[in-house]
């Protein structure tokens, strides 16, 4: 494949946007080639698009070597340079990323815009450094959080921001919470905040609202951060911007499920995701699976707001999470996800338990996303044994062209996970109300597992196929697909705008498309037997 500054991009975009993993490395592939190549310098706004477009749906292995790439070919843009940074905070590698910020804080002829941006970036490369050192930080811990807050604080001295305003609080309240004792008063710089936002008026956006919530938390007000979490609830805000949220108020304010007012903003935000009209992610924990009992009836209520599930309903999708597994390089980025099930259960020859996962993900074929002894897998729903366990056997596998699937046995798999059962029969289509389609996976290469629960109606079905509108995106591949008594009925491959619909009917739709597991059963015994 070769890449064209004409059409390749659009290609991009549009495999980017039809999830399709193998096609978007390619493309990728190729333009990192042409980058290498062609002594032409790259239209800088097509640059920023393809990075853009990258990280929009969180490709950020492939943005981060494309962004290298065009460094490497010579580029000096800003933009550029920042988003490379995002890309190494994004995959976790700060100390890189650092180095790229402080170079761009160093360019005097760097806009005003850009160093806000750099510097914003560089607080949080400082907050992680500084998490990694949570609980007992030590003195490398405190310069670490010293520098985080003065780079967030200048930011906001210069900008008004108060997103950074309001991390300077929280990296304050944690510091103190740690044991270290730094100068500053949190609540008064969190009552600044919430006033600059209350005259923003109908002006603010939905990351104030999220940003008043964190500064009612440090003021300790537990009523007002349930009523200005409904406000900024009121806003809509998208998964991206909940998910942000979410992970600040757990691993920055310490937030959990057993104590106030965790056990109703944690459980509000968790099911705000559930809601969302595109569908849902909810990422699931250690602290999630330890405390389910925790979770009262006002969580339930929340989950039927639209549609009513019972708390067992909810619990069983929660231990499926247990036989969920991230498929990971050495590097420990996420390259797809994989689930247990009984070996018995697919061939009688099968050992005991067995992890099934797509053959574009990992496989012997050099075009797999990983080789078998190159796969780490990790079982992140676990806070204890959780890996990573490595593939000792490659049992059966079928090519990406054929049914996509590769069943491997494990060196060892944790005490505390599950197998997925396999559903013995195949959800009937017209039944009132209509079946559904429910996936558990590592979208975007997510550390913890997710759900997708809404718009996840099941569309169609064939012999070897079935398509669902169930949201999933990168990272997805390899997904077990459950029906509602959360029964493996798929393994989820991928999807796209324009899927050819199945049993001979003419045309295209949105959908995604999963592999039977019946089907899967039935080739292996064909090979084995």
């Amino acid at each position: 494949m070769t890449w064209d500054r004409a059409t390749s991009p659009d290609e991009l975009v549009t495999a980017v946007d039809a999830l399709d993993q193998r096609r978007v490395r390619d493309l990728c592939a190729a333009l990192v080639t042409h980058l290498g190549r062609d002594e032409t310098p790259y239209p800088v706004r097509q640059a920023r698009r393809i990075l853009r477009t990258l990280r929009g749906k969180r490709y950020f292995r492939d943005l981060r070597e494309v962004a290298d790439a065009f460094l490497q070919a010579g580029t000096t843009d800003a933009t550029i340079r920042r988003q490379y940074a995002q890309a190494l905070l994004d995959q976790g590698i700060l100390t890189a990323a650092v180095a790229v910020l402080e170079d761009l804080l160093a360019d005097p002829g760097g806009s005003a815009t850009e160093r806000g941006e750099a510097r914003g970036l560089l607080g949080r490369a400082y907050k992680q450094m500084y998490l990694r050192t949570s609980p007992t930080p030590g003195a490398r811990g405190r310069l670490i959080v010293e520098r985080a807050m003065a780079e967030y604080g200048r930011v906001y001295e210069e900008t008004g921001s108060v997103w950074h305003g309001i991390n300077v609080v929280a990296l304050l309240h944690r510091a103190r919470h740690d044991g270290l004792d730094l100068p500053g008063d949190p609540r008064a710089l969190a009552q600044q905040i919430l006033d600059s936002i209350d005259e923003f008026g109908p002006a603010a956006s939905t990351w104030d609202h999220g940003t008043a919530v964190e500064a009612c938390l440090a003021l300790g007000d537990a009523k007002e951060v349930l009523t200005r979490l409904d406000a900024y609830l009121d806003q809509r805000p998208g998964p991206f911007e909940i998910a942000s949220l979410l992970r600040q108020v757990r691993e920055v304010w310490g937030l959990d499920v057993t104590t106030p007012p965790g056990t109703h903003v944690i459980p509000l935000l968790h099911a705000a995701l559930l809601l969302r009209r595109k569908g849902a992610d909810i990422s699931v924990g250690p602290d999630e699976m330890a405390t389910l009992d925790h979770v009262d009836d006002e969580f339930e209520r929340v989950l039927g707001t639209e549609r009513f599930e019972s708390l067992r309903w909810y619990r069983t999708g929660l231990e499926r999470c247990r036989a969920v597994a991230r498929v990971e390089d050495a590097l420990e980025n996420g390259q797809g996800t994989g689930f247990l099930v009984d070996g018995p259960a697919l061939h009688p020859s099968f050992p005991p338990v067995v992890l099934v996962t797509n053959a574009h993900v990992l496989a012997t074929d050099t075009q797999a996303a990983l080789r078998p002894d190159e796969a780490r897998i990790t079982f992140r729903a676990l806070d204890t044994d959780n890996g990573p366990f490595h593939v000792t056997r490659v049992l059966w596998t079928s090519p990406p062209h054929e049914l996509d699937t590769t069943v491997v046995e494990l060196d060892d798999t944790p005490r505390q996970s599950t197998r997925c059962p396999i559903a013995a029969h195949r959800p009937l289509l017209d039944v009132d109300p209509p079946p559904r389609a429910y996936v558990i996976g590592h979208p975007g290469g997510t550390e913890q597992p997710m759900f997708s629960l809404r718009d996840n109606r099941l569309l169609d079905h064939d012999d070897a196929l079935l398509h669902y509108r169930t949201p999933t995106e990168h990272g997805s591949s390899g997904s077990p697909v459950f029906n509602r008594l959360w029964e493996v009925i798929a393994l989820h491959h991928k999807g796209g705008k324009n899927m050819r619909r199945l049993n001979g009917t003419p045309g295209t739709y949105p959908a995604n498309e999963g592999v039977w597991l019946d089907r899967i059963r039935r080739e292996i015994a064909v090979a084995l037997d």
